[in-house]
């Protein structure tokens, strides 16, 4: 009998970590949202629109001016147009490898724009004037076949 109360008790304590394991999982934040979370580290919002963005809330689909794919739950549109926000374009939206749209016109960036977003091979638009970006457009963005407008 003391033997069959100890294998029940490993075997709940191993359902129970098991079940820890998967909830820490699903509440981890996506490789789009910690991209989106590196970017917001290198700007300041004056109207608070990226106040919202943060780690404790592991779904950046919900973020504001974040559109996500309802199949894949990637970010495919990014718009911070008219936000008052400045700072460098971080480098790491380039690893919004999904995104079709990135609008972050009519701010106040500065610096120059990250070849990484040649990363971005399906995007279709940047919309990036209005802002005071200098040096020259990377090279990497002359591969995205898939970009109308720039």
């Amino acid at each position: 009998m003391g033997i069959c109360v100890v294998k029940f008790r490993g075997t709940w304590l191993l359902h129970i970590l098991l079940l820890y394991i998967i909830m820490i999982k699903i509440k981890a934040i996506s490789p789009d949202g910690e991209a989106l979370l590196s970017f917001r580290t290198q700007v300041v919002s004056s109207d608070g629109i990226l106040l919202q963005w943060r780690p404790e809330d592991p779904d950046p689909c919900k973020w504001k001016g974040v559109t996500c794919d309802t199949n894949t739950k990637r970010v495919v549109f990014l718009s911070l147009k008219n936000h008052k926000l400045s700072g460098s374009i971080s480098p790491d939206l380039g690893k919004l490898d999904r995104m079709k749209i990135l609008t972050l016109h009519n701010n106040n960036f500065y610096g120059t724009i990250p070849s990484e977003l040649g990363n971005c091979t399906v995007l279709q638009g940047l919309h990036l004037q209005g802002n005071y970006l200098s040096g020259l457009i990377p090279s990497e963005l002359g591969n995205l076949s898939e970009l109308q407008n720039l």
